[in-house]
């Protein structure tokens, strides 16, 4: 088919980006701790609170909204719901839970690579969370790869010590309520999982700038 002209309209994608940039920061205010930032960057979350930069990059944000997409899709034909869950008045969302109670978050990957990386520790780290709040012991992890046969995704089920996560979190979340009170970001540890900023975690970081400055944001 011949046309008479074309020419590059970013318009939609902009008003995409708007959607995507509302829908998530409704679902999880970036002024709240939330159970996942006992889990991913706490230095971050401060950061968020006291307003200071870009909240996502593009690249992360395209990332989250795929995985509401396939979130909301699981829930309209019954495999999943999203139960929220409350530890030490800080809030959480459990993807769906099975007949036996355990919890089971559901995850995009890029391939089966992401499956077996170091990123890949910090969602059974989420699971364990959820597991405590469940107060169940066991918890699943299903991974949702584009293009991948469905039968063949890879699931993992875990078991956790209850007592081991209640007492990392209780530490974590310490130091997030001593951070919060004095708005200080630094009172944090660059990550939860290193004491350097040569991470994944950092590398994708929109907050990489203000946090190397090592200066308190005014």
């Amino acid at each position: 088919m011949k046309y008479l002209s074309v020419e590059r309209d970013y318009s939609v994608a902009e008003k995409l980006y708007s959607l995507f940039r509302r829908e998530v920061e409704g679902r999880e205010p970036p002024d709240r701790i939330w159970f996942t930032d006992t889990v991913y960057c706490g230095r971050k979350k401060i950061f968020q609170i006291m307003g200071v930069g870009q909240r996502f990059t593009e690249a992360q944000l395209n990332k989250i909204w795929l995985g509401i997409i396939v979130g909301k899709a699981l829930e309209e034909i019954g495999i999943a719901r999203e139960v929220e869950v409350e530890y030490r008045g800080v809030r959480g969302r459990i993807d769906t839970l099975l007949e036996t109670g355990e919890p089971v978050e559901i995850k995009v990957a890029q391939n089966l690579f992401t499956v077996a990386s170091s990123y890949s520790e910090a969602h059974v780290e989420q699971l364990s969370r959820y597991c405590l709040a469940a107060n169940v012991e066991t918890g699943v992890i299903f991974y949702y790869i584009p293009g991948m046969p469905m039968t063949r995704m890879p699931s993992y089920r875990y078991r956790f010590s209850l007592d081991d996560v209640r007492e990392e979190v209780d530490r974590r979340l310490d130091i997030l309520f001593k951070a919060y009170r004095a708005l200080d970001p630094f009172i944090l540890p660059p990550t939860w999982h290193s004491d350097s900023m040569n991470n994944w975690e950092c590398r994708g970081c929109a907050f990489q700038g203000a946090c190397r400055s090592g200066a308190k944001p005014l």
